[in-house]
C-alpha cells in the first residue's frame, strides 16, 4: 500500500514494477461510515497485497509539502503518521474522471481495479477492462459480505492470477484478466443470492470497460 497523492506519483512508482500486477485505488474518506475500520486494515492489507497487487488509498500521503491545508493525520502502514485531504482526494478523482469516460465517484467506499504495464512504453498504468466497485452497496445487496472478507478474497485472487501468468511465463508480456480475479473473489462467499452473471450485470455494483450501455 503506497500512499501516493496524485495520479502521476502513481504512474511513476508503477515504471518501476517490472512484472504484471493488479493495481488498486482505494477510495475511502476519514469521514465515511464505517472508514475507521478500512483505515484501520492499512497496514494489513499492505502486507498481505504483497508483490501481487499495489493498493493506493486516494488522497492520503506521507507529506503534503503544503500543497493541501485541510489535512488530517491517520495510522498508515507500520505505525507511520500518513496525511488526509479532501482537497487531494477531489483533485485525484476529478484527473482520473477525464481518463476514465464516463466514470464519476460514487460518494462512498469504492474500488477500482486495474493493472499494470509491465515491460511496455507510454504509461504505466493499463486501464483496459479495468473493474469499478461501490463495495457498500455490494453489501447491502448481499453480493459481499462486508469490506474485509472481499478484500481477502480479492488479494488472494491477484495472486492467484498473477501465478497463473508467471507459470506460463508470460507475466511480463500477458495482461491479468481482471474478470477472472473479481470472478474468484466474488464467488468465493457462501452465499450469493444472485447468480454471478447477473451481479456483474448490476452497473450500481459493478461497472467495468466493457460494460456496454443500453
Amino acid at each position: 500500500m503506497f500512499p501516493v497523492n496524485n495520479f502521476e506519483g502513481i504512474a511513476a512508482q508503477e515504471m518501476w514494477i517490472c512484472e504484471r500486477h493488479v493495481i488498486v485505488f482505494l477510495l475511502v474518506k476519514p469521514s465515511d461510515e464505517g472508514a475507521e475500520k478500512v483505515i484501520a486494515q492499512f497496514n494489513y492489507l499492505h502486507h498481505l497485497a504483497g508483490p501481487h497487487c499495489s493498493i493506493y488509498p486516494i488522497g492520503y500521503s506521507k507529506d503534503f509539502f503544503g500543497l493541501y491545508k485541510d489535512v488530517q493525520q491517520v495510522k498508515g502502514v507500520e505505525n507511520e503518521v500518513w496525511l488526509y485531504s479532501d482537497k487531494c482526494f477531489v483533485d485525484f478523482c476529478d484527473s482520473l474522471s477525464q481518463i476514465l469516460k464516463g466514470w464519476s465517484y460514487c460518494g462512498d467506499l469504492e474500488l477500482i481495479v486495474l493493472q499494470n504495464k509491465a515491460g511496455e512504453q507510454g504509461s504505466s498504468l493499463d486501464f483496459t477492462g479495468y473493474n469499478d466497485i461501490d463495495v457498500n452497496y455490494g453489501i447491502q445487496k448481499g453480493y459481499i459480505d462486508s469490506f474485509g472478507r472481499f478484500m481477502q478474497r480479492l488479494l488472494l485472487a491477484c495472486k492467484k492470477e498473477a501465478d497463473g501468468c508467471n507459470a506460463i511465463k508470460e507475466a511480463n508480456r500477458q495482461r491479468l484478466k481482471l474478470r477472472n480475479v473479481l470472478a474468484y473473489a466474488i464467488e468465493r462467499f457462501p452465499k450469493i443470492p444472485t447468480p454471478f452473471k447477473m451481479i456483474l450485470k448490476d452497473k450500481l455494483f459493478f461497472r467495468a470497460t466493457y460494460t456496454k450501455e443500453k
